[in-house]
């Protein structure tokens, strides 16, 4: 009778999250290509978390100060204060930085975090002189880096279920110009408690468009406000044999294809292997990684490779207290 609860309850909230990715997918699928590349604040889209990146995402089992930069929901269950901070060496010698805390208030759990990506210099180019138009391609350097201030809040409805939502501070800046707005995340997660499965949805970088700074001179529709870079992310994981678990996300972003990645996790005493295949993005397809919990403190190590480009390299420590 049990099994039967629960396996009833699964297929619900299993039906009700795929109705809404599969709608939102469907929504956004027309004109993928023409989107590609006009969405205002991609670096939202930059797995950040070392942990996560090695799995492909953690929808369903994000928890503690790491949940963050997942599913807010999974900050939920935070029994006392957790901080996590991490570095990614991303494509092109930039760098992404992140650091973010959390503890139980409010009949849930708050968080506080920050990310910051760093473009580093970057040559000034473009046409010089007064009456005759020479292309100088060294005129110097200017720098470019975003940054985002987060504000997140999760709370246990019942023994299984959670709620969790992300109010973001966005500031963009390319030498002298400079772009601010703001973005939301609301995300959602469900233990089965059987055989470990777990279920996590969120929909995250959702709000109003970005207007462009067009001058008068110019028409709206050369400069037309941006979008952000919302996205739609589904998540199961369970217990596949004692000490390995398996799962698959699923990616959607407004401005991209439909992702679906598997993923694998072996816990060996205090350490863990992670493992994780994109079916859908040859450009960066495989990740794998690996972490340590010893009394509370927290390392990870995550390595995603790249086509083109240099594998892109993550670390994060953690601490609960």
């Amino acid at each position: 009778m049990r099994k039967t609860i629960i396996f009833n309850k699964i297929m619900r909230w299993t039906i009700a999250s795929m109705l809404v990715v599969s709608f939102h997918a469907s929504v956004f699928a027309e004109g993928d290509d023409d989107k590609v590349g006009s969405a205002a604040f991609k670096f939202l889209n930059i797995q950040t978390d070392a942990h996560g990146a090695a799995l492909g995402g953690l929808a369903a089992q994000a928890s503690g100060a790491s949940a963050l930069f997942w599913n807010p929901a999974g900050i939920a269950g935070s029994e006392g204060m957790g901080f996590t901070a991490g570095m990614t060496q991303w494509l092109v010698e930039t760098q992404v930085m992140n650091a973010g805390f959390v503890m139980p208030m409010m009949g849930g759990s708050i968080g506080l975090s920050l990310v910051s990506v760093n473009y580093g210099d970057i040559m000034r180019s473009g046409w010089a002189g007064t009456s005759e138009f020479v292309f100088e391609p060294n005129q110097g350097s200017f720098t470019a880096s975003d940054m985002a201030m987060q504000f997140s809040y999760g709370k246990n409805l019942s023994d299984k279920f959670s709620l969790g939502g992300t109010a973001k501070m966005l500031s963009q800046s390319i030498d002298d110009v400079t772009l601010s707005g703001m973005a939301f995340d609301i995300g959602t997660q469900f233990n089965t408690g059987y055989r470990g499965i777990r279920m996590g949805a969120v929909i995250s970088n959702f709000g109003a468009d970005i207007e462009s700074e067009a001058g008068e001179d110019i028409s709206y529709e050369e400069y037309p406000a941006m979008s952000l870079p919302m996205t739609f992310s589904f998540g199961v994981v369970g217990e596949a044999i004692p000490g390995l678990n398996a799962g698959l996300n699923v990616l959607k972003q407004a401005d991209m294809g439909q992702e679906f990645i598997v993923n694998a996790e072996y816990n060996i005493s205090l350490a863990s292997l992670r493992f994780s295949y994109n079916l859908n993005n040859p450009q960066q397809d495989m990740s794998v990684g690996a972490g340590v919990n010893l009394g509370g403190i927290s390392a990870n190590l995550a390595m995603t490779m790249t086509q083109h480009f240099d594998n892109v390299m993550r670390l994060g420590i953690g601490y609960s207290f």
